[in-house]
């Protein structure tokens, strides 16, 4: 090596976009899903389909997409977790713009029964704190019309 450098000027790693995790036949996190079968679009190799670990017809009923999952449970396994981890975690919540109707005790009586709101994501971040949870990373929507949106281009998404 010359003068400060602290790697070899010819050995480049690249950084790999996706997860390893595919290859090992495991899930990307702890987190839950978010399709049975994920289509991803990699460069000039066009598209790519990963199905979640050992899918088959008598698996398939176990596994739910993170959209369908009330938000609370996906806390309490990161609450869980953050206990035995020295920094935090990148929890990400998964919400529909339509959420599952009485899904959540606060909005039985709601203006709103099935919109999701910032008094929704208000809720789920203060339990998510008192919970332990040091940080909510992103917050995924999933859109009536089948797209996935983060905070970043959802108007009622951001707190």
């Amino acid at each position: 090596m010359r003068g400060t450098e602290t790697t070899h000027p010819l050995v480049k790693q690249g950084v790999t976009k996706w997860s390893i995790s595919y290859v090992n036949e495991a899930t990307a996190s702890i987190h839950p899903i978010t399709q049975r079968i994920e289509e991803r679009t990699e460069g000039k190799r066009g598209k790519v389909y990963y199905p979640v670990p050992y899918l088959s017809d008598e698996t398939i009923k176990y596994y739910e997409s993170a959209y369908d999952i009330d938000q609370r449970k996906i806390i309490d396994t990161y609450a869980k977790a953050t206990k035995h981890v020295d920094q935090g975690l990148s929890m990400t919540l998964f919400l529909r713009s339509e959420l599952p109707e009485g899904m959540y005790e606060w909005k039985i009586d709601s203006e709103y029964p099935t919109k999701k709101t910032t008094r929704d994501l208000n809720i789920l971040r203060n339990y998510a704190w008192k919970q332990g949870v040091k940080s909510i990373y992103y917050i995924r929507t999933f859109t009536d019309d089948g797209e996935e949106v983060g905070a970043n281009y959802c108007e009622n998404c951001s707190i």
